[in-house]
């Protein structure tokens, strides 16, 4: 008979077996069960891991009665989840964990996206202790909403790169990439990059080639990053084998400055006493932001978060140029986007074979319940579902393997394939098993847990 969820996890052992007996086993690709039942092989265990870290093998994925004449079967620790969903562990694709302890905040978008930098600016951590701190307290709110991997920005406080937020992902349970974020316009440019390529040789000293937190590059924004600062970036990605990520076509302020180089963004730079005639002569020439930085998503592939502004042409050049982007629901909405530019065109981008991923942005444009039920693609997915009636199970790619190839994760790690070791299984309550079981947890407000995550090497003292 299966065991309980409580005491499974104590009677595994290295080389041990599981099977997860659920009401439903779904992924992105081509597993779609119900009920079902999961063999894996546990190759390590961490014990002391909150949620469990195993690292598995797949053996099988199957109804019940087939799992049940599997060879292995009556060896396996068997544990009962028949009231629930088994998906793949969720990909956070872009967000800012040194931003957890600002904690959800109330935004006007009629105030404009410059009031809300300015407050950004004047709450977020200096210190490194309290930036670690915010760090991982995102981290923990990540996996309470089921995030195995995660493309966090580490952001660049008073104006500097810093390594803690990179530091502080690689010793958690995540994987993914540690966005190194900087700035470089105008009279600072050479200074900043001057400043920023130091850093990175710190960084790159100090990671190791099999880390699951991998280093990445991250100028920060069109408004606040020159063209050559962009190509910089890419030359130094493809030298050291980086990955890179940058905000595009997020606002209307943004528009106005690449297009006709006024507003906002321009009054803000000059008040920093960054504007000089070089930036001046970069922009202003009718140009959308995303043909802006055409010939520098030319030269590789760039994680592109927001893209709130996109027409046909934009979306052309995204699909030409390999990128990805990465929509976040909950954040658009905050600001304004869909008012300011129409729907969102994510669904236009994929039709195009542009990849795209989910993320969550900040906590500070998430609601005030998240520290009750976590920092949650799932929750990002279940908008989608209800507001554009997108169908589940592209939504589900979407959170998995869209973030894994916008992140450069191996996509096998979130497909339930036998032969394949998962990432992360996370677990949905559903009521039924009939219908669809995915449909219905997006339709419906029930809390998801991270049955386990796969990450054994982002986590210290593991023993089996």
């Amino acid at each position: 008979m299966p065991q309980n969820t409580e005491p499974w996890i104590r009677n595994l052992r290295e080389g041990g077996l599981l099977c997860l007996d659920a009401g439903a086993i779904v992924d992105g690709h081509a597993c779609d069960l119900r009920p079902a039942s999961m063999l894996l092989r546990v190759r390590r265990v961490g014990l002391s891991a909150q949620p469990p870290a195993i690292d598995s093998e797949i053996l099988a994925v199957d109804a019940p009665s087939a799992i049940d004449t599997h060879p292995d079967s009556p060896l396996a620790v068997r544990v009962d989840l028949t009231d629930s969903l088994l998906i793949p562990g969720l990909v956070n694709a872009h967000a800012h964990l040194d931003l957890t302890h600002i904690g959800p905040r109330p935004h006007d978008p009629a105030d404009g996206f410059i009031a809300w930098v300015e407050h950004v600016r004047s709450h977020r951590a200096i210190a490194p202790g309290q930036i670690e701190a915010s760090v991982r307290e995102g981290v923990a709110l990540s996996l309470v909403g089921g995030t195995v991997a995660i493309g966090d920005i580490a952001g660049a406080p008073a104006g500097r790169p810093s390594l803690i937020p990179n530091r502080t992902l690689r010793a958690s349970p995540l994987a993914g990439v540690s966005y190194l974020e900087f700035f470089a316009i105008g009279t600072r440019e050479s200074a900043s990059l001057d400043a920023v390529q130091s850093v990175l040789a710190e960084g790159l000293a100090e990671g190791e080639a099999d880390d699951p937190v991998r280093l990445g590059l991250q100028p920060h924004a069109l408004y606040s990053v020159s063209p050559s600062a962009y190509r910089w970036a890419q030359e130094q990605a493809q030298e050291h084998g980086l990955a890179v990520a940058t905000h595009l076509a997020e606002t209307v302020e943004e528009r106005e400055f690449i297009g006709r180089g006024e507003g906002p963004q321009r009054a803000f730079l000059e008040s920093l006493g960054l504007w000089n005639d070089e930036l001046k002569a970069s922009v202003g020439r009718g140009l959308d932001p995303v043909a802006h930085l055409a010939d520098v998503l030319a030269m590789g592939p760039i994680t592109c978060a927001h893209v709130n502004d996109a027409g046909d042409a934009a979306i052309d050049t995204l699909a030409r140029s390999e990128a990805s982007v990465v929509y976040c629901p909950r954040a658009s909405a905050y600001f304004g986007a869909e008012t300011r530019f129409g729907p969102h065109r994510y669904r236009d981008m994929l039709d195009a074979g542009v990849n795209v991923a989910l993320g969550s942005d900040s906590i500070i444009n998430l609601p005030a319940d998240t520290a009750r039920r976590g920092i949650s693609i799932f929750d990002e997915m279940r908008l989608l579902h209800r507001r554009d009636g997108v169908e589940p199970r592209r939504l589900l790619a979407m959170a998995t393997l869209g973030g894994a190839a916008s992140l450069g994760l191996d996509p096998t790690r979130f497909r339930f394939d036998p032969g394949f070791r998962p990432m992360g299984i996370v677990r949905v309550p559903i009521e039924r098993v009939g219908g669809d079981p995915l449909r219905e947890a997006l339709a419906g407000e029930e809390t998801l847990s991270l049955l386990f995550h796969g990450n054994i090497s982002g986590l210290a003292g593991i023993g089996t």
